[in-house]
C-alpha cells in the first residue's frame, strides 16, 4: 500500500507549533485485532493521543464497535451524541450493509472505519475530524463544565431517602433549561431505588465493579437505563444479602465520568456511613442529610451531623432536610434545629396518600401529583439547585407551601 501523505495538524488554542496532543482517543472495542492497530495508528502522531483508563474526563473522538444488538449501539450512541459534551463518534465494524450504515449516521456517528482497520482509512477520518474540531474550537478555550453531585443521605433508615432523591432528580429534568440528569444508587443496603420508577434494570454498578479497567464513557452508557422522562439510572445491584462490596474506587471512577456527561448526579446514599458512602460524599456538590421531627430519628440525625463535620466535611456542604412535615410541628422544628446546630434548608410536606400512590404506580410526583403541597415542593426544592433561576421569582422557601410560614425564606443555594 503506498504510503499516506496525511499530516497531523496541530491546533492547541491557536498555537500551531505546541506539541501537546490536542485530541484524546478512547476505544470502546472488543475485537484485539482491530482495537491494536487502531493504538498504533494513534500512537504514531503527535495530535492524537490514546486516554488512559484512569481518566475520568471525556474524549474528543470515541471509536465505538458495532455490537451484535445494532439497535442497542445505535442507542448508545444517540445518548452519547446528547449527552457527551465535545465528543465526536466513530462507527467500526466487520460488516455493515447500506440500511446500518445509514441508522448509524442518523445516530449522530461522523465516521465508519470498516474491519480489518485500513490505516489510509483511519488517517483521512481523522483529518475530517480535525477540520470539523478546527472549525467549531471550545469557546475561549474553556473546558466544559463539570455536573453537580446532589447526595441524598439518611439521619436514619425509614426517613425516605430514595424517595426524597427520585423526586429531586424527577424534578430536575422538569427545569426551563432541561439539563441532563441521572439518578445513581449507591446504596449498597437496600437498592432497591429502581422500583421507584417501575425499572427492572438489566445492568447496574456490579457491571462495572466486575472490571473497573473496562470502565470508560460507552461501557457506562450501555449499562445505564432510561427512564420514559429521559432521566437515566445506575442500578446499585446491591443489596444486604449480595455477596461482594462495591468499592470506593469504583464510585469514583464511574461520578468522575458521569460529572463529565451529566449536568447533576443525584445520588441515594442510603444511611450507612463507610467508605464507599464516605467517598460518594467527599465527591458531592452538596450533601442531603435526611431527616424527620421523630425523637429516635433526629437522635441518630445528630450523631451522623456530628460525625460528617467531625471527618472534615465543609458546613457549607452539608444540607438538612427535613421530611414529612406537618405545619402545626413549628416549635419542635425550632427545638430539633437548636439540637441539632443545624437550620432546615427544606421542608417537604408530609402527604402520605399522595407518595404512597407515587410509589406504588412507580412515577414521580410531579407526575402522578403536581398539584399537591408535596409535587410542587420538589419542584422548588429543584430550582433551588439551579443557578440560571430566577430566585426573587421563584417560590422555593424552605416552608415553600406550608401556608403558616410562607414568609420564612430558605437559605442562599451556594
Amino acid at each position: 500500500m503506498a504510503e499516506s501523505s496525511w499530516k497531523p495538524k496541530r491546533v492547541s488554542g491557536g498555537a500551531t507549533d505546541s506539541t501537546t496532543p490536542a485530541f484524546k482517543v478512547e476505544l470502546s472495542i472488543e475485537c484485539a485485532e482491530t482495537k491494536k492497530a487502531l493504538e498504533a495508528i494513534v500512537s504514531e502522531n503527535g495530535v492524537f493521543q490514546l486516554k488512559d483508563h484512569k481518566d475520568t474526563t471525556s474524549p474528543s473522538l470515541l471509536i465505538l464497535e458495532l455490537q451484535e444488538n445494532a439497535e442497542e449501539t445505535f442507542s448508545v450512541i444517540r445518548d452519547l451524541v446528547k449527552m457527551a459534551r465535545g465528543t465526536e463518534i466513530f462507527l467500526t465494524a466487520a460488516k455493515l450493509d447500506s440500511a446500518v450504515l445509514l441508522e448509524a449516521m442518523r445516530a449522530g456517528a461522523k465516521e465508519f472505519l470498516a474491519q480489518p482497520i485500513q490505516k489510509k482509512e483511519v488517517e483521512d477520518a481523522f483529518a475530517r475530524f480535525q477540520e470539523r474540531a478546527i472549525a467549531t474550537p471550545i469557546q475561549d478555550g474553556t473546558t466544559p463544565k463539570e455536573g453537580k453531585v446532589l447526595a441524598f443521605f439518611g439521619g436514619k433508615g425509614g426517613v425516605g431517602t430514595t424517595c426524597l432523591a427520585v423526586n429531586a432528580a424527577a424534578a430536575l429534568m422538569e427545569l426551563p433549561d432541561k439539563p441532563k440528569v441521572v439518578l445513581v444508587d449507591v446504596n449498597q443496603h437496600g437498592g432497591d431505588l429502581p422500583l421507584y420508577l417501575d425499572l427492572q434494570p438489566s445492568h447496574s454498578f456490579r457491571d462495572i465493579a466486575a472490571d473497573l479497567s473496562r470502565v470508560d464513557q460507552a461501557f457506562l452508557f450501555r449499562i445505564l437505563t432510561k427512564y420514559e422522562s429521559g432521566l437515566q439510572i445506575l442500578a446499585s445491584g446491591y443489596d444486604d444479602l449480595s455477596t461482594g462490596r462495591l468499592s470506593p474506587d469504583c464510585v469514583e471512577s464511574t461520578l468522575r465520568i458521569l460529572q463529565g456527561n451529566f449536568d447533576y448526579i443525584v445520588l441515594d446514599c442510603g444511611h450507612v456511613l463507610d467508605l464507599t458512602t464516605k467517598k460518594a460524599l467527599e465527591l458531592a456538590s452538596w450533601i442531603m442529610v435526611a431527616s424527620t421531627l421523630m425523637v429516635p430519628v433526629v437522635h441518630r440525625t445528630k450523631r451522623i451531623l456530628d460525625l460528617l463535620r467531625g471527618s472534615g466535611f465543609p458546613q457549607q456542604k452539608i444540607r438538612l432536610i427535613m421530611n414529612r412535615f406537618v405545619s402545626g410541628e413549628k416549635d419542635v422544628l425550632v427545638e430539633t434545629e437548636e439540637i441539632l446546630k443545624q437550620k432546615a434548608y427544606w421542608l417537604v410536606p408530609n402527604d402520605y396518600p399522595s407518595v404512597s400512590h407515587s410509589v406504588n404506580s412507580g412515577k414521580p410526583l410531579l407526575e402522578t401529583a403536581p398539584k399537591t403541597a408535596v409535587g410542587k415542593s420538589y419542584a422548588d426544592l429543584a430550582r433551588s439547585f439551579d443557578e440560571s433561576s430566577n430566585k426573587s421569582d421563584s417560590k422555593s422557601s424552605v416552608l415553600g407551601w406550608l401556608s403558616p410560614f410562607k414568609s420564612k425564606k430558605p437559605q442562599a443555594a451556594t
